[in-house]
């Protein structure tokens, strides 16, 4: 593994994304979000890529460290954007076991997809060209959703998903930037995954006005983030 970063760090993310894809659509496609399966599939590869990092004395770097969290106004629409799923009400998913599992997998998502979007893929491509590491991240944070069509999610829905997900990903990444820290990412990542599997039934008219709304504020909060900062290094 080690060997395969030191010759290129972009391949190494490319290559723990496609395994993160691959591995974790087939099990939640097969098994569900609340199998026990899902989760130590995903344990495994959340514990690969943080004991490598931790091993290489990357944490810094990789934002998983506390960082200089000033001037980010609290965080507020990360605050707001954790509990957006409430909005239409409370509905449990899943009941006993199957929801600690299910809460369980939802949370180590969050930390997942932080760390290969914005930590490694982001880190890799940074160095050579900042504007570009944060469109790419971006992008390819919101085209990793498709993971959703194996789940049994709906297009529509799906494409949305997308969609908002671009914008989120480019204020967390903005974030990132600014802070030099993931936690405040990852922690609202696993917040909005957790509180999915909590979510009332939304009309497809709220479903796109709430996407719009969070598309909005994420791109306005990302651009402020990084108003100091030239993208173009």
């Amino acid at each position: 593994m080690k060997k395969l970063y030191e010759k290129s760090e972009i391949w190494f993310a490319v290559g723990w994304i496609m395994i993160y894809v691959i591995v974790m659509g087939n099990m939640r496609a097969n098994f569900g979000e609340s199998s026990v399966l899902s989760l130590l599939a995903l344990i495994l590869i959340a514990g690969a890529i943080t004991v490598f990092i931790f091993k290489n004395n990357l944490s810094e770097k990789y934002g998983l460290e506390r960082g200089n969290l000033k001037g980010c106004l609290f965080f507020i629409p990360f605050v707001l954007l954790s509990f957006v799923n409430l909005i239409a009400g409370v509905k449990m998913h899943y009941t006993g076991s199957d929801m600690v599992t299910a809460l369980l997998l939802m949370a180590l998502v969050g930390y997942v997809e932080e760390l290969i979007f914005r930590g490694l893929l982001f880190k890799a491509m940074e160095k050579d060209n900042l504007r570009s590491a944060v469109i790419v991240t971006a992008l390819t944070f919101g085209a990793g959703h498709i993971i959703n069509l194996f789940t049994g999610q709906i297009a529509f829905e799906t494409l949305l998903q997308i969609v908002y997900a671009v914008a989120i990903g480019f204020a967390f990444v903005a974030a990132f930037i600014k802070t030099g820290s993931l936690i405040p990412c990852i922690v609202t990542h696993s917040l909005v995954d957790m509180t999915s599997l909590f979510s009332g039934e939304f009309s497809r008219t709220m479903d796109i006005l709430i996407s719009v709304v969070i598309t909005l504020v994420m791109v306005i909060y990302g651009c402020w983030l990084l108003k100091e900062k030239k993208l173009n290094e």
